[in-house]
């Protein structure tokens, strides 16, 4: 079947990158530009463009998947979008580089990032007073000269992140040398997370994985009324107690719709070392697939245990009245909440 088409052309400006129109507009509704020009600093002359604008083209930027200055070209050059948007000039590459490294050094930028961040979280925020905080290290491979090892065996960075996992906004970022454990300062890190929301909401509930179980961090979080889920790591002393554990001592676990899984979960009051602060400590086991083995020496080697043909991983938290499937499922959400957004 033949299919009978009519050609025709147009003048009218066409753009492929109509998805902006979301991002964009919600900028414009919410008054963005203004946040951003009330804390931000100025322009360095009377013809410069002023921070908003540069904030509102690397945000557009990032949105199209740009991950160099120079695709700033993309947008400059689309004439329909720029219309559709009332843009009429924005910032090129060159602009955007010498932007970014002298707002970089400016005193004061990290305090207008977070109130900038702030208002943002606020807007979506609305009557909640309270967030779940999701706090992860994530590895970006880099070539850049001052790039160092990361602990995966690459040259690059290793930034911690904070997510409030009810808007999956992020909350706080702390950019870090590739060389920086995971571990290191997250209290520090709990702590700039809880200070960035909005005044009225407060951090209800964390989750991290092994790099925060610290006895810092699991202290602040029953001091200040925070519910936890944490990673455990895998001690010499939990491996013994496991290893003395009757398998009448296991319960069977069920997933989130409560259908049989084949793990199997155990549960105690533990605490860290001597005078720490006690908690609950759910262990689930999994039979072991096959002939493969845990990795000795990577994150594997710290956080589970491999011992009579299973699996062992333990999450240490402070809700006591949740059962063991529920602990397990929530923490396991994380990995949606966070470590995919991230």
């Amino acid at each position: 079947m033949i299919v009978a088409h009519q050609l025709a052309s147009t003048t009218d400006l066409l753009t492929p990158q109509a998805g902006l129109l979301a991002p964009a507009q919600l900028m414009e509704s919410i008054n963005f530009a203004d946040w951003v020009d009330r804390f931000f600093p100025g322009p360095a002359g009377n013809r410069g463009f002023p921070a908003s604008r540069f904030v509102q083209t690397l945000v557009l930027m990032l949105h199209t998947g740009a991950f160099h200055l120079d695709d700033v070209a993309a947008l400059r050059e689309d004439r329909a979008l720029r219309r559709v948007l009332g843009l009429r000039s924005l910032p090129g590459a060159s602009a955007l580089g010498k932007w970014l490294r002298r707002t970089g050094k400016a005193a004061g930028v990290r305090a207008a990032v977070a109130a900038v961040n702030r208002l943002l979280l606020g807007a979506a925020l609305h009557t909640r007073t309270g967030v779940t905080l999701d706090i992860d290290a994530s590895e970006i491979a880099a070539g850049k000269a001052g790039a160092q090892w990361t602990y995966r065996g690459n040259r690059g960075y290793m930034p911690m992140f904070g997510h409030i996992a009810e808007t999956g906004q992020a909350l706080a970022v702390d950019f870090r040398a590739g060389n920086v454990p995971p571990a290191k300062d997250n209290l520090k890190f709990v702590k700039r997370c809880q200070k960035a929301l909005p005044r009225g909401v407060r951090v209800a509930a964390l989750r991290c994985d092994a790099a925060g179980y610290q006895r810092a961090v699991i202290a602040h979080c029953q001091t200040q009324g925070v519910g936890f889920a944490i990673r455990a790591k895998m001690s010499a002393a939990l491996r013994e107690t496991l290893a003395g554990l009757d398998s009448s001592e296991w319960r069977p676990m069920a997933d989130a719709d409560g259908r049989p899984t084949g793990e199997q979960t155990w549960r105690t009051v533990w605490c860290m070392d001597k005078g720490g602060e006690a908690f609950d400590l759910v262990v689930q086991r999994r039979p072991k697939a096959g002939q493969g083995r845990l990795d000795v020496d990577g994150p594997d080697a710290v956080e589970a245990h491999e011992a009579g043909g299973y699996i062992h991983r333990a999450i240490a938290t402070s809700f006591h009245g949740w059962d063991d499937a529920r602990v397990v499922h929530w923490y396991n959400r994380r990995g949606e909440d966070s470590e995919n957004r991230i």
